[in-house]
């Protein structure tokens, strides 16, 4: 086996894994309902859109009325947040198709054929002197 054609082999496989990689992004939905957050204490109930747009935030319960502008704000911005964080959460969790696994596990076994080849006309090499 020859330098180069390990080289091309290697360079297959591995744009094999970045384009399986780049198919599995591009083939997550994006989120197509709302998300909704609440602070700590579930003083402020806030929604979101896929988009990231803020829907509404609704201070909740007759303590609200307690509270300083500036501990609402606080707990407004905790309960956006959160809506926020569920609008990401499933994008980022999402699992790889059969499909993507399958193609990753091929190039997987494919590099570490291409290892053992080279590994192999490395050790004649080194038999030959």
């Amino acid at each position: 086996m020859s330098y180069e054609r390990a080289s091309d082999d290697l360079d297959r496989v591995l744009g094999d894994v970045l384009g399986a990689a780049v198919r599995a992004r591009d083939a997550s939905p994006a989120p197509s309902t709302e998300s909704e957050g609440h602070d700590p204490d579930r003083t402020v109930r806030a929604v979101v859109s896929p988009g990231g747009r803020i829907e509404s935030v609704e201070i909740i319960g007759a303590r609200a009325a307690r509270l300083s502008s500036q501990e609402i704000a606080e707990r407004a911005m905790a309960a956006i947040n959160a809506a926020l964080d569920g609008l990401a959460a499933p994008a980022a969790a999402g699992p790889l198709d059969d499909e993507s696994a399958d193609r990753l596990r091929e190039a997987q076994d494919a590099g570490m054929r291409q290892l053992g080849e080279y590994t192999q006309s490395l050790r004649d090499l080194m038999n030959g002197f």
